[in-house]
């Protein structure tokens, strides 16, 4: 089987990145055994240098790699560090996730190495939930912060069965408010490398922080590729990523995507627009993944 390469972007994430990272690994990711992949996390100039403690270890499997940028060099927007861990990579094909704040849910390396092995030209992608009882562009307005969240991280026993994020979880901004199904970007999608290259990764001319809409930018030019790189893009129903509140840009600065989209304007020539794309639907059905997190992302009134 083709190896896998992950790439986590992390800035000043000491009390998140971690518990990303752990998320990733085995035993909570599900059916790995015979996987091969790595995880590369690049530190894009945090003032305090990140750590990973006992998950940079020699000979372990799968190893993680620490990659940092110094604060000299790093730029505020993570697209040029993301584009050059990519070429450093190992894997035949590519899992970019540009926040590492984001927790993974627990097939969510299983199931993409799966369908890029059965097709090779796909784009993979997973939803996008926030920890907590609202999107926490709203919720941190109210009050709610790494305290509180920590307190909530508690209450459920994540740390053995990842599918209990989705108990504490609503979905993001990233999905359609009338038909949750579709969405506008994904913190992990994935490839191979020959598409990632054919794409050009992400466009560096997103300079602000936390990227503006860098993300929203390449996900688009890929649903939307060309008929030469694969049209099947697959969307990996039941797996996700949860955000965990850490004070960036996207949650705490005022006027953050207004300003986002002047910037991708100036950039692309154009006015955003959420993107418009055919896909398919991986129920995950050989992993009986319906079953375990279906009530949670069926039941669309509770969780809005």
């Amino acid at each position: 089987m083709p190896s896998l390469s992950i790439v986590v972007a992390a800035y000043d994430m000491q009390r998140e990145a971690p518990r990303t990272v752990l998320s990733l690994l085995p035993p909570l990711q599900r059916g790995v055994a015979d996987v091969e992949y790595e995880i590369i996390v690049v530190d894009n100039g945090s003032p305090v240098p990140l750590d990973l403690g006992r998950h940079v270890r020699d000979g372990a499997k799968p190893p993680v790699r620490l990659v940092r940028i110094s604060r000299c060099e790093a730029q505020v927007s993570p697209t040029r560090c993301i584009n050059a861990a990519a070429k450093e990579t190992m894997g035949d094909w590519l899992m970019i996730c540009i926040d590492g704040a984001r927790l993974a849910s627990s097939h969510l390396v299983r199931r993409t190495v799966e369908v890029l092995s059965r097709h090779p030209k796909a784009f993979t992608f997973v939803g996008s939930r926030h920890l907590g009882a609202k999107p926490q562009m709203q919720s941190v307005q109210e009050g709610y912060d790494q305290g509180a969240e920590d307190e909530l991280l508690r209450s459920v026993a994540w740390q053995t069965d990842l599918d209990e994020l989705f108990r504490i979880s609503v979905w993001a901004n990233a999905h359609d408010q009338r038909e949750r199904i579709r969405q506008n970007e994904s913190n992990a999608f994935a490839m191979a490398r020959s598409t990632w290259d054919a794409l050009g990764g992400y466009d560096e001319g997103f300079t602000r922080p936390g990227g503006g809409l860098c993300n929203l930018e390449l996900f688009e030019r890929a649903v939307n590729r060309k008929p030469s790189l694969g049209t099947l893009n697959v969307l990996l129903y039941g797996e996700s990523t949860f955000h965990q509140v850490h004070g960036g840009a996207a949650t705490s600065l005022d006027g953050y995507f207004k300003q986002s989209q002047e910037e991708y304007t100036r950039v692309t020539g154009r006015t955003y627009a959420r993107p418009s794309y055919p896909f398919l639907a991986d129920l995950g059905e050989t992993h009986d993944r319906m079953a375990a997190v279906g009530r949670f992302l069926i039941d669309h009134e509770s969780h809005a």
